[in-house]
């Protein structure tokens, strides 16, 4: 790399840094993409195989940190703490934590203040969240997937899964990813998706957006018995929760569906002290409630094909009432070029798990119009 290169970036990133607003989310994401291409063009192409290499075990450094309470500990803490006063705290051998911690405050999991002493950072105390948990204890089923990826492509000569049945995920587990959750004695599993998915409800929410919900419920309040919105596959009531807690006013009923084994496991009270309608409902069946004024799906069709997601679709098309109802997608769009670290990982997720996709714009399109009577829109 030249002196002219570097030049650029780092003239690029003050610039964007003097004029940042934290409150700007695009500016936010700019200058973070514009950091992290500084870090890959300064590190060494050896430098970067050999992270590569040791980077592997942080991920099951993190999950003893869970398992051993070590960031729940260290995140009630008001002021630092040693390793051996978090090794007696959490019955772990000082030896054993004093590397954990270390390892892990590379990483800024923790912030280390003297030799073997911490704070919590912001960091910590997402992973002291169960969300936060959820997301490594979830993601922990990848280790055994991944490492039987090679073996995986090589028995079907390199070609891309086709069907759901036909994922790693099923080959490794016999089942389709959801139903093998839903099976008894997998109800720490269930538990851990359930952790993950709220964890996706974090950051701007889609009906913080205006023009959009003026676009879709109109300025008028709708009565109480009509249905405002169906939340199709909203697992636990993350997403619909936080509607009706931004907004207290709108009128209309809540409805929230999923498969029976998560619909049993719902705390029935904070449903209705929330006003929120349960439902177990399959996707793949008749839609029953007829003419909502919207439909909603988070991240639900990034887990199926192409087949799957249109005969979703179909059913909920049966279900509205043309010219009132909506269907609203709330899933990621990868953009044709220069597509982010997160979108590409998920893409490659859903293909191991689920033998689906992450989709582009184009992509999206054909499938929603590819169901007869169906048109798409960008809110």
């Amino acid at each position: 790399m030249d002196n002219k290169t570097l030049s650029q970036l780092t003239n690029d990133i003050q610039s964007q840094a003097n004029n940042y607003d934290p409150n700007n989310e695009v500016a936010r994401q700019r200058l973070l993409d514009s950091a992290r291409t500084l870090i890959a063009t300064l590190e060494s192409p050896s430098e970067h195989v050999a992270r590569l290499y040791h980077h592997l075990l942080i991920y099951s450094t993190a999950r003893l940190l869970i398992d051993t309470k070590a960031y729940r500990t260290l995140a009630a803490s008001a002021e630092s703490r040693t390793a051996s006063e978090l090794a007696k705290d959490t019955s772990t051998d000082p030896a054993l934590l004093e590397r954990l911690l270390k390892f892990v405050a590379v990483e800024n999991h923790i912030t280390e203040t003297a030799p073997d002493t911490y704070v919590p950072n912001p960091t910590t105390h997402m992973l002291a969240f169960p969300e936060g948990e959820g997301v490594l204890l979830n993601a922990y089923l990848l280790f055994e997937l991944g490492a039987g990826l090679p073996q995986y492509f090589k028995d079907r000569a390199y070609t891309d899964p086709a069907g759901n049945d036909q994922s790693a995920f099923c080959a490794r587990y016999g089942k389709h990813y959801f139903e093998w959750i839903s099976q008894l004695g997998n109800e720490r599993e269930l538990e851990h998706c359930k952790g993950h998915m709220r964890f996706k409800t974090m950051g701007r929410k889609w009906f913080e957006k205006g023009e959009l919900m003026r676009e879709i419920f109109g300025a008028e309040s709708l009565g109480e018995e009509v249905v405002l919105l169906v939340d199709v596959g909203g697992s636990d009531g993350f997403d619909i929760f936080n509607l009706r807690n931004a907004k207290p006013d709108m009128t209309g009923r809540l409805v929230l569906q999923d498969l029976p084994h998560t619909i049993e496991s719902l705390d029935k009270r904070k449903l209705a002290a929330q006003g929120v309608e349960a439902m177990a409902y399959d996707m793949f069946a008749p839609q029953p409630l007829n003419g909502a004024k919207a439909y909603f799906l988070k991240m639900v069709l990034h887990d199926w094909p192409r087949e799957q997601c249109q005969q979703a679709l179909a059913n909920l098309r049966d279900a509205t009432t043309p010219g009132y109802s909506r269907i609203l997608l709330n899933e990621i769009v990868v953009p044709d070029q220069g597509a982010g670290w997160f979108e590409t990982s998920l893409d490659v997720l859903m293909m191991v798990v689920h033998a689906s996709r992450e989709r582009k714009e184009r992509e999206w399109r054909e499938l929603v119009e590819g169901v007869e009577g169906l048109k798409g829109w960008k809110g």
